[in-house]
Order: C-alpha cells, then sequence, then structure tokens
C-alpha cells in the first residue's frame, strides 16, 4: 500500500487566529474608522441648500438594526461609508424597512438614489432627490 498524504495546516491562517477574522468584524471595524456625514449649516426655510449626495446602500452594522445601538450609515456610490447622525436613525430604520419589503414583494431595490441631507429649523433631515 501506499503513504497517505497528510493535511497541512495552512501557513499564516490558524484557527482562531485574527487573519481569519470574519466579514462582519471587518465590516464593524471598517465603519468604527468612517468619517460622519458633514452636514451643512442649518436652514431656516426647508428650501434646500442641503448635501445632495449619490448613495449606493444603507443600513446598521451587525445587529445595530435590531438594538439600535450601533449608527446607522451609508455607502455612497464612490464606495465611501458615511456615518449618520443620531438624529437620522429613525430615517435609516425606516429606509432599510421599505428596501426589506420592496425586496422581499420581487420589486428590486430602491438604490443607488440620490439623497439630500441638511438640517433645517434645527432638526436634521434626509429626503430623496428626484433625478434631473
Amino acid at each position: 500500500m501506499g503513504r497517505q498524504k497528510q493535511n497541512k495546516p495552512r501557513r499564516g491562517r490558524q484557527p482562531g487566529a485574527e487573519g481569519g477574522q470574519a466579514a462582519g468584524s471587518k465590516r464593524r471595524r471598517m465603519l468604527d474608522i468612517a468619517a460622519m456625514l458633514d452636514l451643512p449649516a442649518s436652514i431656516a426655510d426647508g428650501s434646500g441648500g442641503g448635501l445632495v449626495v449619490e448613495v449606493a446602500a444603507g443600513g446598521f452594522p451587525g445587529d445595530g438594526f435590531a438594538t439600535g445601538e450601533r449608527p446607522a450609515y451609508v455607502r455612497l456610490a464612490d464606495g465611501s461609508v458615511k456615518l449618520l447622525p443620531e438624529g437620522l436613525r429613525a430615517w435609516a430604520r425606516g429606509v432599510v424597512e421599505e428596501e426589506l419589503e420592496l425586496r422581499a414583494s420581487g420589486g428590486g431595490t430602491m438604490f443607488p438614489r440620490r439623497i439630500e441631507f441638511g438640517t433645517s429649523d434645527g432638526t436634521q433631515y434626509a429626503r430623496y432627490v428626484e433625478p434631473v
């Protein structure tokens, strides 16, 4: 009978070592270093003037949607990730719920989408911007 091949562990990747972390923990680390979305100064009349960006996706990292403990984020069309201020957390929760319902019904996705973020009368807002 011939000699049997022995399985050897891969170099640099041992079970439980930091090199083999799950994608979820990498995502959390990415969000830990993501910049806060910089909202423009308050406008009194609500006529616009906010920051308009192309949003590719949004959500909460890990179980943040269920627990509400982690900040909401948006991923922009250029690939950058921006954390949303706490005042926009309820808006983000609504967007995630709307996206989940749309996908469940077979309607696809609501992203990418242009969204205006700003502050009006001291309140942070986000609203969809119609394509030009």
